[in-house]
């Protein structure tokens, strides 16, 4: 469980996020264990040279175009230096109240369990980063009624235009429309 903070009404509220829910965690899984004479064997690379590399003993290194190791990476979004912004956990994160109709039209990507919040019951509106990022995500706090339980819902909202509240569907010809039917006389053929 990781503290996280948000700003409401002036205050700070604090609560605990648990663990992302997986289907792992929902499900359960199971574990594909490969041995060879009763020694358990590891995934590896296999080197141009014929060598094999654990995975452990492989290194990542940022380059430019010509293969010299850069030390600073740039970040550019649309043209414009980039600033990169704390993760959640290390900030105050604003509440905005929002109906909840609004959870109709938001694609939930993640979901983790808060408890120990002192909010009211409702959807709040605010932005999630598990780690710096340039960019955080949308994020949604879904808060149980009489309960100091929610949920923190990650992602982004779809671009769905709603015409009005009920959707009529002719699935089957209105009454009182005859079709021409042709009887069929296998005798013809």
């Amino acid at each position: 469980m990781k503290s996280i903070a948000f700003q409401w009404q002036g205050e700070t509220v604090t609560g605990s996020l648990g663990t992302k829910v997986t289907k792992q965690g929902l499900y359960g899984y199971a574990k594909r264990i490969v041995e060879k004479d009763a020694q358990v064997l590891k995934k590896g690379y296999l080197s141009p040279e014929g060598q094999i590399l654990e995975r452990q003993e492989i290194d990542y290194a940022k380059v430019d175009p010509e293969g010299s190791v850069v030390d600073e990476v740039s970040t550019e979004i649309d043209g414009q230096p980039a600033t990169l912004l704390p993760s959640a956990f290390d900030q105050e994160n604003p509440l905005t109240p929002i109906p909840l109709e609004e959870l109709v039209g938001f694609n939930t990507a993640d979901v983790y369990p808060i408890v120990g919040l002192s909010l009211p019951a409702g959807l709040y509106q605010t932005e999630f980063s598990y780690r710096k990022s340039y960019s955080p995500r949308e994020a949604l706090l879904l808060i149980k009624t009489d309960s100091d339980t929610g949920f923190l819902l990650v992602g982004e909202r779809k671009n769905t235009p709603f015409v009005g509240l009920q959707v009529i569907y002719d699935f089957f010809d209105a009454e009182g429309e005859e079709e021409d039917e042709d009887d069929l006389d296998f005798a013809m053929i």
